[in-house]
């Protein structure tokens, strides 16, 4: 039987005790019930996991002794998508595959067709939700790693900004667009830009493709666009594992 898995940020570890508070305190004292004892795991979300055993439990905080520790290396490739805001619901689903697919960010990206536009404190708010709806999958899972979510920007700011050197992708349904096989060979970093509902416009594409992406298919059906995400993060990710 697995053990109960919590979420502590690592710059609150200490290199003997930790203490957890907050929403994974609560969980661990008053939803799973957990007490003096008992043994958990806990992880980072840049790749160290500990074992440990609860010494204290009190109304806001659980304390614990790290028994065995571990760190995994990160995976040798890195997958950047850039999706465009779309609805609440399916954003999160998305947020939440991502992670368990392994990507190393995501930056929402905001296009000429998105229908959501979040700002000031809505954004912060929102923000908060989307990093706990990527730690329980995380804790789900039982990734090691976190992938790292940036505010929303604008389209072409974000892409102006990428590494010359790594490789973009954009899944589109243009006749001139290829298949993602092999397409990862002599590269280890690639960034994924998805469209909103409505896709990218003609200039957005045009665009992307002068900043070097390259236009890219999922096959002969419609997707929508969180399916076109983690259908792309999924076939990419077997790429660049030698598939």
């Amino acid at each position: 039987m697995s053990l109960s898995r919590f979420y502590l940020p690592a710059a609150d570890w200490q290199p003997e005790t930790l203490t957890l508070g907050g929403d994974e305190a609560a969980h661990c004292a008053r939803v799973l019930r957990r007490q003096v004892g008992d043994a958990v795991e806990v992880f980072d979300g840049e790749g160290r996991v500990a074992q440990a055993e609860i010494t204290a439990v009190s109304k806001s905080s659980v304390a614990l002794r790290i028994t065995s520790e571990k760190r995994h290396d990160p995976l040798p490739f890195r997958i950047h998508l850039l999706p465009a805001m779309i609805k609440a619901e399916p954003f999160e689903w998305l947020l939440e595959k991502a992670v368990e697919l392994g990507a190393t960010s995501i930056q929402p990206i905001l296009t000429e067709r998105c229908i959501v536009h979040l700002a000031g404190e809505h954004l912060e708010k929102k923000m908060l939700k989307w990093q706990r709806h990527m730690i329980e999958s995380a804790k789900q899972c039982h990734t090691p790693f976190i992938t790292r979510l940036e505010k929303p920007r604008p389209f072409a700011q974000v892409i102006a900004g990428l590494p010359a050197n790594s490789l973009k992708i954009l899944p589109a349904l243009s006749e001139h667009s290829r298949t993602l096989h092999g397409i990862a060979a002599g590269h280890q970093e690639a960034c994924i830009a998805i469209g909103p509902e409505g896709d990218f416009t003609a200039a957005e594409e045009a665009l992307a493709q002068q900043q070097g992406f390259i236009p890219v298919t999922l096959g002969p059906l419609i997707l929508r666009a969180e399916t076109a995400a983690i259908s792309s993060l999924a076939v990419l990710g077997h790429e660049f594992s030698g598939g």
